[in-house]
């Protein structure tokens, strides 16, 4: 919870990456927008520092979390006087004037006291050293002598057995050298940053890296919010990141902005801004001929849905590997035939690969032609399937190997619809050609692939009433994903 006054170490790298993001940090937390990605990737940090706490084992919680500047006094002496005391400390903070910074672990030595701060993460980032260095600096002022200073995080070569094996799945690295180098600029940036949390004014909005990240900032919709649902700079896609930031300096955001200034752009983008003043379908009716001549029946929609952890969740598992959970499954057995739709939703924990892999071999007609929308994730979790189950391996490399891609249509401009600005997702695609089936998406509580991730990964830590609608989200948002393939295919097929 954040403490007015209170430097803390979010802050602290917001204040070296964005001025107007620590601006709200400071003095509007309210105004944060977290994606559900976000939060679960929070929980699953949370999880990870738990299982690191094995690693050094006989600690005690000294506890971070205050509602004031009196409890985190009392926090961060709780946890020195355990330290001086020779002892292990799990989720401490620690605290200077209005410096505070939290940590997972520390362990005492002779040298001084090692730090360990755990990452969701298979290598150390940028922004981990700046966390680093803020927290060495913070512990230096708090009259703690630091030794060393490291990130836990996992190693992707692990494989999970039966039962997670911490010291497999975890890799400490120490980059005490690399967080030292940084020391004088963290002694300046926090003599600065004292002075700045002490001022009201909020910054003009301006792009940075961050913002170029879907889920980098909580404050960009607090920024940037009322160019999102319309037509803008931030709206058309393929303006690269240079171009970005010099047609915002100079205020050219809007449409009409654009469109007033189309010698900036590059030609493809300037190509974007006409056609979409022209509600244009452009169509290379050869190519999409030869597209369409290569499907079949019986016709498949596949679409899974997939999630990728740190902690792997499933045996013979790595981290971050795909794993996928649910599948929608659209069958037309034959032209002018209803499509009939199959479909699993796994249980929250339940490692459902071998239920889906022999319900997929049932379901898929001998020898159908399957269609899926950029086919990367399907062919690759139907060649994982085929690969784990051998009395289905037949079917589904069969199956694997008439995938096509009808993402492909669009990605090579075979097809082009105007109103896309640019855009080849699925989503944008099926508005162009159902608008209103196409709100289905922005409905539910599930709008995208990354949000079915979360969703699915935040189920054990949610109501039974709030699962419940959850799953339906969830449900209802893959059926969709193949639904509109259907209504695409059946719109492209006119355009030959």
């Amino acid at each position: 919870m954040a403490i007015k006054g209170v430097i803390t170490k979010r802050l602290y790298v917001k204040y070296t990456r964005c001025l107007r993001s620590a601006r709200y940090e400071a003095n509007d937390p309210g105004a944060a927008k977290l994606s559900l990605t976000v939060q679960q990737r929070r929980q699953e940090t949370r999880e990870l520092a738990y299982l690191a706490r094995a690693l050094f084992p006989d600690g005690e919680v000294s506890g971070s979390d205050a509602d004031d500047f009196k409890k985190l006094t009392l926090l961060s002496e709780n946890a020195k006087n355990l330290l001086s005391q020779g002892k292990t400390v799990y989720d401490g903070v620690l605290l200077y004037k209005n410096f505070s910074c939290t940590f997972d672990i520390a362990v005492p030595c002779d040298e001084g006291v090692n730090f360990y701060v755990v990452k969701c993460a298979t290598s150390p980032s940028e922004n981990y050293i700046r966390e680093l260095a803020y927290l060495a600096y913070v512990a230096k002022l708090a009259g703690v002598k630091v030794a060393k200073i490291s990130l836990i995080v996992t190693d992707q070569n692990y494989t999970r057995g039966k039962q997670i094996k911490e010291s497999a799945l975890l890799r400490k690295m120490d980059l005490t050298k690399r967080v030292m180098r940084y020391e004088s600029k963290v002694q300046k940036n926090c003599e600065e940053l004292a002075l700045f949390v002490q001022k009201k004014d909020m910054p003009e909005a301006g792009l940075c890296n961050n913002c170029e990240r879907q889920f980098g900032c909580e404050y960009f919709t607090a920024c940037f919010g009322k160019w999102l649902n319309s037509p803008s700079l931030f709206t058309v896609h393929g303006v690269d990141s240079a171009t970005r930031y010099k047609l915002y300096s100079e205020g050219i955001i809007s449409i009409d902005d654009l469109k007033a200034n189309i010698g900036m752009l590059k030609p493809k983008v300037a190509n974007v801004i006409k056609l979409y003043e022209e509600k244009a379908v452009s169509v290379d009716k050869k190519e999409l001929k030869k597209f369409l001549d290569g499907l079949w029946y019986p016709l498949c929609f596949l679409d899974f849905e997939s999630l990728q952890s740190c902690i792997p969740k499933y045996r013979g598992v790595r981290p971050l590997e795909t794993v996928a959970f649910q599948y929608s499954l659209h069958v037309i057995n034959k032209e002018g035939d209803a499509p009939v739709h199959y479909g699993y939703l796994a249980k929250e924990d339940e490692d459902a690969r071998e239920t889906i892999a022999k319900r997929l071999a049932e379901e898929i007609p001998q020898n159908a032609c399957i269609l899926a929308f950029g086919k990367f994730l399907e062919c690759k979790v139907l060649g994982q399937l085929a690969q784990a189950f051998p009395e289905v391996r037949a079917k589904l490399s069969t199956a694997r190997n008439n995938v096509r891609d009808i993402g492909a249509v669009f990605a090579s401009d075979t097809v082009y619809y105007g109103d896309s600005l640019g855009s080849r997702s699925l989503k944008t695609v099926y508005r162009c050609v159902d608008a209103k089936g196409a709100h289905g998406y922005e409905v539910g509580a599930v709008h995208n692939g990354a949000d079915a991730m979360a969703t699915y990964l935040m189920l054990p830590y949610m109501s039974e009433q709030e699962k419940e609608e959850r799953r339906k989200a969830l449900w209802e948002y893959c059926k969709l994903d193949t639904l509109s393939m259907i209504t695409i295919l059946e719109d492209i097929k006119k355009r030959v």
